[in-house]
C-alpha cells in the first residue's frame, strides 16, 4: 500500500510524496515528485484552475492512476499531468471518471 500525500508549491506546482508501507504501518521507500497541472489536463477535466483543494484532489487521482499501473520507482521526478498520456493512453478518460465535479 502507498500513501500519497500533495503539497502545492504555488499556482499549478506540487510536491507529492509516495510513501510505501512495507506492512500495515511500517515504513518502506519514500518518493518525490514535482508536478505541474497543465492545461491540457485542465481543460480535459473542466478542472478550475484556481480551486486549490480540486487541484490536490487531480494530482492525488494521477497518483492513483499511476501506481495502479506502475510502481512508485518507475514515475518520471518531474513532470507534466498529461505527459501521462503519453505512456498511458487511458488517462485522460480514466481521469474524467475518477475527479469529482
Amino acid at each position: 500500500m502507498s500513501v500519497i500525500l500533495v503539497e502545492p508549491r504555488g499556482g499549478r506546482d506540487f510536491d507529492v510524496t509516495v510513501a510505501e508501507e512495507t506492512a500495515p504501518g511500517v515504513p518502506g521507500l519514500s518518493f518525490q515528485y514535482q508536478v505541474r497541472v497543465d492545461d491540457v489536463v485542465l481543460a480535459a477535466t473542466a478542472t478550475d484552475p484556481a480551486d486549490g483543494p480540486a487541484l490536490i484532489a487531480l494530482v492525488r487521482a494521477s497518483f492513483e492512476y499511476l501506481l495502479a499501473r506502475e510502481p512508485a520507482g518507475s514515475i518520471l521526478p518531474s513532470f507534466e499531468l498529461s505527459t501521462i498520456g503519453r505512456y498511458f493512453p487511458t488517462y485522460p478518460a480514466a481521469l474524467a471518471h475518477r475527479v469529482p465535479r
